[in-house]
């Protein structure tokens, strides 16, 4: 099947239309595709630069969880204190005693 000299000429002129088409698909896509980035780019800054505020809920919890670490602080603190002056309360006066020094010899 041979191609007549005037379908030729209509064909090359289509091909052109073609290609103008093509391009501005091409050309809105790339658009759309930046406008995308655009956004997405805002609402990270947007996010970054937002806190966001805790709930009266959870700053209670907050507060109680630390009062409660505080206080197991503290009577972690005076129980070693009751132990530390019982040890050194039992402990002897003297050095003479036996099992007070170590003599290592190698």
């Amino acid at each position: 099947m041979t191609i007549k000299s005037i379908d030729m000429q209509v064909l090359v002129q289509k091909v052109g239309d073609v290609a103008k088409i093509q391009q501005a698909q091409q050309t809105g896509n790339n658009h759309r595709q930046e406008e995308f980035i655009k956004n997405i780019n805002e609402q990270t800054d947007r996010y970054t630069k937002t806190v966001n505020k805790a709930l009266q809920s959870e700053h209670k919890k907050v507060h109680e969880k630390e009062e409660k670490e505080n206080q197991s602080r503290k009577r972690y603190k005076g129980s070693n204190k009751q132990e530390n002056e019982e040890t050194t309360d039992n402990k002897p006066q003297s050095c003479n005693e036996s099992g007070s020094t170590l003599d290592i010899i190698i």
